[in-house]
């Protein structure tokens, strides 16, 4: 009978109880600063030998150096020395094409050495600098985003770790067939050193040259060559794309959004509030009619417009005016100031509304508000209701 031996796919204890994924992780692991960087298009920073030796040769293309040859105008070139590019200039002394010429005039270049800078060496890779990037995908520019003050959008945060500061050394061969030729290139170089060589977008690192070495070579059955080799110090800095600290590694360049906030205005609103304490007149100033007038003031009647010159002397169309008010009241049965009685056919006038029955008045004068027709006859006013002549 052969022994048991378990469950081959039952993984080994685990002392701390926890999956083993989850225990392997190092101690003190946040996952709040785990972000995925694959669904941004963010590149990370890295500097290396390769941006400053290219920034290095695209600055000199940019200086342009020239000679005069033959009344021409001729383009220096510039090569970076290969292995066997600079084995050649060493033991020859000078470089030549395809065809086996002299490749006159011509520089060549060669990164010989590189060390720490000493002067910036507190900047190590545990300081980080902070950048705020401050509209994404997730936090894009509009209108509305600037009108609605409220809302404290999510910004995305980098922290970059500080490069090492270094020291990098660039030895320089310059041949040419006249030494008018080399005093030209000479003298353009060394004017743009002690500067920063770079792009204003780019890297810019910061260069100084200590010195020149002049040679003029002269060999049986060649021709005249003139050499100058020099040093070109050059300040940069290095930032790989990840970091190794005893047991982790991580990205030198991290991810972090700021926290999303909402900000909220409290309206206070008293308990004790009595809607039978309402003041409708303290609205009356919204009445585009009447605007600006305090609410202790009683709201103006409509205007009357009283014409006295103008007088109505068409004594037909009164009498027809009585005679409608008194038929209306014998049919309708209406409230009336006073009763139906005899008058003398008077002449028309509009004059204001009368306060009651007994006021003053004149055959013929004729009134009016929003309910009711007047008219004085007979020593009284009379009233009808306008609805009864629609």
């Amino acid at each position: 009978m052969p022994s048991w031996k378990g469950n081959p796919t039952n993984p080994a204890p685990n002392t701390e109880r926890e999956p083993i994924t989850r225990s392997e992780k190092p101690i003190g692991d946040n996952r709040a600063l785990h972000v995925r960087r694959d669904t941004d298009g963010q590149k990370n920073i890295t500097i290396g030998f390769y941006d400053i030796d290219e920034t290095i040769l695209l600055h000199l293309e940019r200086i342009n150096l020239r000679v005069v040859d033959n009344g021409q105008l001729i383009k220096v070139p510039v090569f970076y020395g290969s292995p066997e590019m600079w084995t050649a200039a060493r033991r020859d002394g000078y470089l030549r094409d395809k065809q086996g010429k002299i490749i006159l005039p011509i520089m060549v270049l060669k990164r010989t050495n590189s060390g720490d800078e000493e002067n910036l060496r507190y900047f190590h890779r545990y300081l980080k600098s902070s950048v705020m990037k401050k509209y994404s995908t997730k936090n894009k520019y509009t209108q509305f985003a600037i009108l609605g003050g409220q809302n404290a959008p999510v910004n995305d945060v980098y922290n970059i770790v500080f490069p090492n500061h270094m020291k990098l050394t660039y030895h320089f061969i310059i041949w040419t067939e006249y030494v008018e030729q080399m005093n030209k290139i000479v003298e353009d170089i060394r004017f743009n050193t002690g500067d920063y060589w770079g792009s204003k977008k780019g890297f810019k690192f910061r260069t100084q040259i200590e010195g020149f070495g002049h040679t003029t070579e002269l060999q049986v059955g060649e021709d005249r060559v003139v050499k100058t080799e020099f040093d070109l110090v050059t300040h940069g800095y290095i930032l790989p794309e990840t970091i190794t600290t005893l047991e982790n590694q991580k990205s030198t360049m991290e991810k972090l959004f700021t926290p999303k906030k909402f900000i909220i205005n409290t309206e206070v609103v008293a308990t004790n509030f009595d809607l039978t304490q309402f003041d409708a007149n303290r609205e009356k100033w919204r009445n585009p009619n009447y605007p600006n007038l305090p609410k202790d003031e009683v709201i103006p009647p409509p205007g009357i417009s009283v014409v006295d010159s103008v007088t109505d002397q068409s004594s037909a169309l009164a009498a027809s005016i009585v005679a409608t008010l008194k038929s209306v009241t014998a049919g309708s049965n209406p409230t009336v100031i006073e009763d139906s009685t005899t008058a003398t056919t008077p002449s028309l006038r509009v004059v204001p509304v009368p306060p009651d029955i007994g006021g003053s008045g004149t055959d013929g004068d004729m009134a009016y508000d929003e309910q009711y027709l007047y008219i004085y006859s007979s020593t009284r006013w009379r009233r009808v209701a306008i609805a009864q002549f629609q």
